[in-house]
Order: C-alpha cells, then sequence, then structure tokens
C-alpha cells in the first residue's frame, strides 16, 4: 500500500510538473507572438500634435494641402472674370475707318455728319476715288467705302468680322433714311455658308492654343528632366498632328471657308507654326518656374490672348488696352494672318507673319538660354535619383 501511496505522489508530482512546463510554453508563445506587435508599435511614430490637427476634418489630407490645390481653380475664375468681362462687356466702335466716296460737297456734309452723331467711334475720309477706296477695304485698312450715287452704296467686307459689317452698314442704312437715297449692300469678302458667324478660325485658334501649351504641361509632368531638344521634337510632332486633326474635324462642319486650295494649305501652316510658338512659350516657362509655370502659361495662353486676338470681338471695338494688346499678342498675329489668306487672298498677311516672326524669335532665344542652364547644371546620377526616391521622408538617409 505503501509503495502504491508513493507511485501516485509520484505520478501527482509529474503531472503538475508537465502542466508547469505546458503553461509556461503557453506563456512563452504568447509573448513570442506578442512580441512583434509589440516591436511594430514601438518603430511606428506617434503622429504628431500638429498633424492631427492639420488632418482633422480633411481625412487624411491636411488642410493645408487642400488649400494649395484650390489656388489654381481660384486663380483661373479671377483672371477668367477680369479678362474677359472687362474686354467684351461694352463693345463699341473706335475710330474704326469709313471712306465716302463721291462729290466733294456731298461726301464732306456726310462725313461731318457721321463724325458729330458717334463722335471717336469712326474715323471718315472723303474721296473722289472708289477703286482706290475699294483697295483700301480688300488690304483691310478701312472697314467701309460708302460711295454716293444715285442710290446709296455700302461696301464691307465681313471677313475682317461680322460685328464690323453689320456696324457700317447701320450707318449707311442711317444716311439712307435720312437722305431718302436706295440702299445697296455689297460684301467684298462675304463669310462662308458654314461660318455664318465668322468666328470659325477663332475656335480654330482655340483648339490650337490648348493643344500647344497642354502637350507642354503634360509633358512637363511625366518627364520634368526632359532636355529642351527632345521636348522640342515631341512638340513639332504633336503640333502638326493636332492641328491637323483639329482643321479636319472643324472643316466637317465648316467647310473650306470657300477658300482655294493654297489658301487652305497656308491657314494650316499658320495653325502650326503658332502651336509650335505656344508650346515654345510653355516649355521655357516650365523649365524656368517648375510647377508655378502653369499660372503664367494660362495667363499667357488664354487669359490675355483670346480676349485681345480680336476673333471674338474686332480689335477696333475692344477696350484700349486691350485694342493695344491686339497689336502685338500672339493670337493676334495668328487670326490676322488667317483672316488675310481666307478672306482677303493674302492682304494684310504681312503684319500678322511679323507678329509670330516677333514671337518665334523671343521664344527661340530664351530656350537657348534655358539650354545653356541645365547643360551648366550638373544632373544626379540615376542611381542617386532612384534612392532619393525610395528613401522615406525624415528617415535622416
Amino acid at each position: 500500500m505503501a509503495h502504491e501511496h508513493n507511485t501516485g505522489q509520484d505520478s501527482s508530482r509529474d503531472s503538475n510538473h508537465d502542466a508547469g512546463k505546458h503553461d509556461t510554453s503557453q506563456q512563452n508563445a504568447g509573448a513570442i507572438a506578442a512580441a512583434p506587435a509589440d516591436d511594430a508599435e514601438t518603430r511606428e511614430p506617434a503622429p504628431s500634435s500638429e498633424a492631427a490637427h492639420a488632418g482633422a476634418g480633411a481625412g487624411d489630407t491636411p488642410i493645408r494641402v487642400v488649400a494649395q490645390a484650390m489656388i489654381l481653380p481660384l486663380f483661373f475664375v479671377l483672371m477668367f472674370s477680369l479678362c474677359y468681362v472687362s474686354a467684351f462687356h461694352h463693345p463699341i466702335p473706335r475710330d474704326v475707318g469709313l471712306v465716302v466716296v463721291g462729290p466733294d460737297a456731298a461726301t464732306s456734309q456726310i462725313a461731318a455728319g457721321i463724325e458729330q452723331s458717334s463722335p471717336g467711334s469712326f474715323e471718315v475720309t472723303t474721296s473722289t476715288d472708289l477703286a482706290g477706296a475699294l483697295d483700301q477695304l480688300a488690304s483691310q485698312k478701312t472697314a467701309g467705302v460708302l460711295e454716293l450715287g444715285q442710290e446709296l452704296t455700302v461696301h464691307v467686307a465681313s471677313g475682317s468680322g461680322s460685328l464690323v459689317a453689320q456696324t457700317v452698314e447701320r450707318v449707311a442704312q442711317g444716311i439712307a433714311a435720312s437722305s431718302g437715297l436706295p440702299l445697296a449692300i455689297d460684301d467684298l469678302s462675304p463669310l462662308s455658308a458654314g461660318d455664318s458667324t465668322g468666328t470659325a478660325l477663332f475656335y480654330f485658334l482655340i483648339i490650337a492654343t490648348i493643344g500647344g501649351y497642354l502637350s507642354i504641361t503634360v509633358l512637363s509632368q511625366v518627364a520634368p528632366r526632359m532636355a529642351v531638344g527632345r521636348q522640342l521634337k515631341v512638340l513639332g510632332v504633336m503640333g502638326t498632328l493636332l492641328t491637323l486633326v483639329s482643321f479636319g474635324i472643324s472643316s466637317i462642319f465648316v467647310g473650306l471657308y470657300n477658300a482655294s486650295l493654297p489658301a487652305v494649305l497656308i491657314t494650316i501652316a499658320v495653325g502650326i507654326a503658332y502651336t509650335i510658338i505656344v508650346g515654345m512659350v510653355s516649355i521655357f516657362f516650365n523649365k524656368l518656374l517648375g510647377r508655378a509655370a502653369i499660372f503664367v502659361v494660362m495667363s499667357f495662353a488664354i487669359f490675355v490672348n483670346f480676349p485681345s486676338a480680336g476673333g471674338a470681338i474686332p480689335a477696333s471695338f475692344l477696350p484700349p488696352f486691350w485694342e493695344a494688346v491686339h497689336s502685338f499678342w500672339i493670337g493676334s498675329g495668328a487670326m490676322q494672318s488667317m483672316r488675310s489668306v481666307i478672306y482677303f487672298d493674302g492682304h494684310g498677311l504681312g503684319n500678322g507673319l511679323i507678329i509670330l516672326g516677333a514671337w518665334l524669335v523671343l521664344a527661340a532665344a530664351a530656350l537657348f538660354a534655358i539650354a545653356r542652364r541645365d547643360k551648366a547644371v550638373p544632373v544626379a546620377p540615376a542611381n542617386e535619383e532612384k534612392n532619393e526616391v525610395l528613401t522615406p521622408a525624415g528617415s535622416g538617409v
């Protein structure tokens, strides 16, 4: 019996010992399992109170980042409202050229009446040479010709802008009504049937502008370190492609403006050149200003360019500031060139090409300077750039 009792005690001690070892093993296993989580919590830095405060109310994005992102739409709305409304809110004629042709006594009386009834609106001259006056109209040196005779014939050129032609016609209607003469209207450069408002070329200009600056804006985002020479090659391809696509699609709706094939080809060439020049200016500002370039490029290509181009409102109907900008801005050069080719057989083309040429020279000189600057700045090796990207911010490496 004693032996059996001792054996029971030994068995009990063994069982207790095994249970103790089992409990110890479970505790150790639990500690080991919990260790990585504890270590991870130790390694993960606690968010600062400033970051937590900044992220409050904006999800995971700090309020400062959201505010900075909203600067661009705010800038766009402010500039669009300021530039477009100030330019287009009240179009009135300013020094619009008129030539009154006929006997001296009659023309002088009519010219004085026009200037008295509309001071500052028209610049009226008199002449007895009808052919010379019509040449001035065909070369865009005047806006209309009033021919006195058995009837009053008003000669206009709608290709210069339908608003200009309509204004000259209203002046003639008033003179015909007061003098009792029948009125006849002669349009030397009528608009095509597909472009009854005369704005199709302006829309073509808008699309070409967007194609030029947007191509470079995207390229500067995906390849900010691309050399100027390579960017110009991309721009050349995209400028040509986008201009051809734009003109081709627009021609489905407006046709070819009743123009000859050489005139259409010259217009497309002007569009390509204009698109590339806009892109060149965009390259310069993106290289110079980086991410902030979008504000300058949009001001250059959209906010100042379109109101002053003379496409929506003729330059002689714009406020003095915008009329002055029209005399040298790039969009004006393109509009003058294309209108001259399509509607005036090339008369007046030289002035538009001079403006475009001046912008081309300026853009080329600016890009040359930027390219030299980039060559003088050492470029970090590829492995260093890679390490810089992969190194966590704030790691101190």
